[in-house]
């Protein structure tokens, strides 16, 4: 029991062998097959030497903590981050996949949901959005299956081999809930879920009519992989209606607030960041948001987003809302790009025309000087990457072109 670690690029393929694996007690690293250079090397460098490698992934030269394999039967590593070669794998098991799992059907059932969850998988199992279906489904003594999330107009919708009976979930992003409501039988196709729980990714406003217009469950979720991905759910009609999105925690979680930033205390946190950090009750986030008198939750935003440029700090989210409140626009993310006088410079990546830059410019003429972008790229859709979050990336490998 050397450890394994898994790289199928094919989702079925790739669950399961991870979930095998995972049922054996072996220690199991879940790797992605699309990682860069950069991101290869690095997850070479953090697996043990000697775990063995399912999938086109790189030869482990790691060293282990001084236990492994022995002492690490049953955990699962889970990656977050991954791009410029940034890579932490989060430490789960049993219990803590199983609590998260729980948690969630147990929020269900007050919803007047059945216990048993059926579960479609559209998000890459090398990501907890798409391990975590099936840890639900099995949880749950429901049912799983692996279908195509590409949802592009050239292919047919896939048909959906889950039980009618039961709780139906389906997990997916907002870019492939954008496409599927794109697709004309796209809103039908949605309707043979009991639920939908939308993460990944904030909620672009136009999407969010369109849900409310065909009155879809969708439940907007909060989580990350330390938490096993969902810990708070806002319903369905608040998604529907005008009022701002705030989340409920699931049973069993509690948030806190320390200096403006979320506290998460749940029994599906992960055990440590591999191979030695441990995880402390309650997780502090980067995650910026209040907590309301009835305990609901309101995220504005990632704290380690914010833009340090020319030595002051500028709120993205602040310059979106300016750009977004106009009603030019209805999407556009703004970030820090690498610059050597500034050392980063304000970014606004817009879906639109360039012709509307002049208007863009006036509104954020409004803003302090600092928080005014230098420069803007005009896009057609926002570049995602298979996270559903935005590929910064990818925007900047277009300003080289």
């Amino acid at each position: 029991m050397s450890g394994l670690a898994v790289f199928h690029s094919d989702y079925a393929e790739h669950l399961r062998e991870a979930l095998a694996a995972h049922d054996a007690g072996i220690p199991t690293f879940l790797g992605n097959p699309q990682w860069g250079e950069a991101e290869m090397r690095e997850a070479a460098r953090q697996i043990p030497a000697g775990v063995n490698v399912a999938g086109k992934g790189p030869v482990p030269v790691g060293l282990g903590p001084c236990d492994w394999h022995l002492g690490w039967a049953g955990r699962i590593m889970i990656p977050s981050g991954g791009t410029g070669g940034r890579i932490k794998f989060i430490i789960h098991d049993v219990n803590t996949l199983r609590a998260a799992a729980r948690s969630l059907r147990d929020a269900l059932v007050g919803q007047g949901f059945s216990p048993t969850l059926n579960c479609a998988i559209v998000t890459p199992p090398w990501h907890v959005s798409g391990l975590m279906p099936a840890i639900r489904a099995r949880e749950t003594s429901g049912a799983f299956a692996v279908l195509n999330g590409r949802f592009t107009p050239d292919e047919p919708l896939p048909s959906v081999p889950l039980p009618t009976s039961g709780t139906r979930i389906l997990s997916l992003v907002p870019t492939q809930l954008s496409r599927l409501l794109g697709m004309t039988a796209g809103a039908n196709w949605l309707r043979q879920f009991d639920v939908i729980l939308l993460g990944g990714s904030s909620l672009p406003s136009p999407l969010r009519e369109r849900i409310g217009a065909l009155r879809l469950p969708v439940y907007v979720t909060y989580g990350m992989t330390e938490t096993a991905a969902a810990c708070a759910l806002c319903p369905p009609k608040l998604v529907w209606s005008k009022a701002e999105l705030r989340g409920s925690p699931l049973p069993d979680v509690r948030f806190h607030a320390s200096n403006g930033l979320l506290q998460i205390s749940t029994p599906a946190l992960g055990r440590g960041i591999w191979p030695n950090l441990p995880l402390e009750q309650p997780y502090l986030t980067s995650d910026r948001g209040d907590i309301g008198s009835d305990g609901t939750i309101k995220v504005h935003g990632r704290a380690d987003q914010v833009i340090l440029t020319g030595g002051e700090k500028v709120d993205p989210s602040r310059v979106e809302h300016a750009f977004l409140a106009s009603g030019i626009i209805s999407e556009v993310k703004v970030f820090g790009r690498p610059d050597a006088t500034w050392g980063e410079a304000v970014t606004a990546c817009v879906v639109g025309d360039p012709a509307i830059e002049v208007a863009l410019r006036n509104i954020a003429d409004t803003l302090e000087p600092a928080a005014r972008p230098k420069q803007y790229v005009f896009v057609a859709s926002l570049p995602i990457d298979d996270r559903g979050k935005f590929d910064r990336s990818a925007v900047l490998a277009k300003l080289k072109t």
